[in-house]
């Protein structure tokens, strides 16, 4: 009986518990924030200030899949490599200064430093798998059968077109500022075998998500 209300009450009565914040309500979409893709930029666009939250496909299945399967779910999705790279410089300059991020930093810097001292000494299969940052963007909008759960990609490299065409679609005025935009272009050669290994540790990423290695 309870059980059965609750559902009715999150199907009546929509409320921004987490993952959804105030502005899908609003809005009446989910914008699952992948890590280093512009997102800032688009919470700032709806008006939204507070903490950001990279919450996965899945988690707003579970908190509410009445809205997760009515609203219109849309990402931002990057160059694998363009993207690996911004995030090591977010990371070595502390991030946003959290306790996790500062260990993080320390841990980077402390054992590599460079780009490709961090490629050969800290990016490993361990590493990716526990931290949010690095993980594939594929985890974040795929299911275990590599189905896509949300209704539209953004590319990041497109972005403005992009962001105009969804607004378009949902009938929305909101202009995309572009805020903590990161460096994505790399400052030394990587090697044949560096550029082996971040192919294979983000190799579901360039399949799924259409991207050559070669960007």
């Amino acid at each position: 009986m309870i059980e059965k209300l609750t559902r009715l009450l999150k199907r009546w009565l929509p409320l921004p518990v987490y993952p959804y914040k105030s502005y899908m309500i609003r809005k009446q979409c989910i914008f699952i924030h992948i890590p280093k893709n512009a997102g800032t930029s688009v919470l700032k666009a709806f008006g939204y200030r507070g903490y950001r939250l990279h919450a996965k496909w899945f988690d707003y299945n579970e908190s509410n899949p009445y809205l997760f399967e009515r609203y219109h779910k849309f990402a931002i999705v990057r160059a694998p490599l363009a993207r690996l790279y911004s995030a090591y410089n977010y990371v070595i300059k502390g991030g946003n200064q959290s306790e996790g991020d500062r260990a993080l930093q320390q841990q980077v810097l402390s054992n590599a430093r460079t780009f490709t001292e961090f490629v050969d000494k800290i990016l490993t299969p361990e590493f990716v798998l526990f931290q949010p940052l690095f993980q594939p963007q594929s985890y974040y909008i795929f299911d275990s059968q590599y189905q896509c759960k949300v209704d539209t990609i953004l590319r990041y490299e497109s972005l403005n077109h992009d962001w105009r065409k969804l607004c378009i679609l949902k009938g929305w005025t909101i202009e995309l500022p572009w805020l903590n935009k990161g460096a994505s272009t790399l400052p030394e050669a990587l090697s044949p075998q560096q550029l082996e290994k971040i192919q294979c540790l983000y190799k579901v990423d360039y399949e799924l998500l259409g991207y050559r290695f070669n960007e």
